[in-house]
């Protein structure tokens, strides 16, 4: 086996460790949350079926390669709680040295390639990173309504709203979605109305 052969074995073992990683979302299992990969793959594949409500020009192959690796950092951070302020603040820096770590455990190529992937989704200004931080946005809304698991944190719709709300500058069309989502998700319960 040749070095660069050894380097992908070894981020790709490496990867293993990402579905361990749980999140605060459920799954129709009862007994246990979502894990990071889990959510990664489902971004993914929305980005496929929705792409024709992303903005037009939008790479979809880089959307999709951005849901697959962005939380992959989690691999050493761990899952932050959107609404955890205070922790979201403090993970910045520990995720830029996670993804330092892992995709350093790349061949150089590849690792520039994704760090730099990682880099475009975190600073949202690209069409693509903008368009997959909005399927990033979705997936959980959507997760807790087919779940749904209650609202232990007593989470408010306008609470949620303002979290969310970045998505109708992306696009209205899944904007219009979310607020489907959220007014569905007030109606069972798993939001307060205020």
């Amino acid at each position: 086996m040749n070095a660069n052969m050894e380097k992908i074995l070894k981020f790709t073992e490496e990867l293993e460790k990402l579905k361990t990683v749980t999140r605060q979302n459920r799954t129709l299992d009862p007994n246990r949350q979502e894990n990071s990969a889990e959510h990664s793959w489902h971004t993914a594949v929305m980005a496929l079926m929705m792409k024709h409500y992303l903005p037009e020009d939008t790479d979809i192959n880089k959307v999709v390669k951005m849901l697959l690796i962005h939380d992959v950092v989690e691999i050493d951070t761990g899952d932050t709680y959107l609404y955890d302020e205070e922790k979201r603040k403090q993970a910045i820096h520990k995720e830029a040295i996670a993804a330092e770590r892992l995709f350093g455990l790349l061949p150089e190529p590849q690792k520039q390639e994704y760090l730099a992937l990682w880099k475009e989704f975190e600073e949202k200004l690209t069409n693509e990173a903008r368009s997959a931080a909005v399927l990033d946005a979705l997936q959980p809304l959507i997760n807790h309504n087919v779940t749904g698991t209650g609202n232990p944190g007593k989470m408010t719709r306008s609470r949620v709203i303002e979290k969310k709300l970045f998505i109708k500058d992306v696009s209205p069309q899944l904007w219009e979605l979310a607020e489907h989502l959220i007014n569905k998700a007030v109606e069972k319960g798993l939001f307060l109305n205020t």
